[in-house]
């Protein structure tokens, strides 16, 4: 009979203490400038700026954000992990009667649109200008590659694709008499 009431101590003291266990919230809270631009987590629509979504992995996340008038953006958030929330301090975190919060901020800054095609001409001059620096300089222009002959190899170390004849063989199923 003793242990009887002994093992229901121990059920009520576990009950109790699951009840009295805390839990861990972790947010990511997206803001923009202006606000009300929709926002994509990972292709999933979140919602308007400032919004709020629950997550569960840290990691980086792809961002979108869209409002009219304005450049979309495409960019990327990192959600990282706080000292509590690490591999075995996570246990403890979850069983400890405490609430805890992990909040990540992102905010983003809109450029408005420009319509005009003079300003995306000077834009696309401007990425341009970056790609090309980036290229590096060792790059050896290919010159121009003399026609070889039809059916013929191009010469070794050309750039040239051999083309294949464009008429089949009269011999070819499928091919007119």
């Amino acid at each position: 009979m003793k242990l009887g009431a002994w093992r229901r101590g121990i059920v009520l003291v576990s009950c109790a203490l699951f009840a009295m266990s805390g839990c861990v919230r972790r947010t990511i809270a997206i803001s923009s400038s202006p606000a009300d631009a929709l926002v994509f987590v990972n292709d999933r629509e979140i919602g308007r700026t400032p919004c709020e979504v629950s997550f569960t992995y840290y990691g980086e996340y792809d961002v979108r954000l869209k409002l009219d008038g304005y450049e979309s953006v495409a960019g990327s958030g990192t959600a990282s992990a706080p000292f509590w929330d690490f591999i075995g301090a996570d246990l403890v975190a979850e069983l400890a009667p405490l609430n805890l919060e992990s909040r990540v901020e992102w905010h983003f800054d809109l450029v408005k649109a420009q319509r005009s095609p003079t300003a995306l001409l000077e834009r696309a001059r401007s990425m341009r200008g970056i790609v090309e620096g980036a290229m590096p300089s060792a790059v050896a222009e290919v010159g121009p590659v003399e026609p070889v002959g039809e059916g013929a190899l191009p010469p070794k170390g050309s750039a040239e694709v051999p083309v294949p004849p464009t008429e089949a063989p009269s011999d070819y199923p499928g091919s007119a008499p």
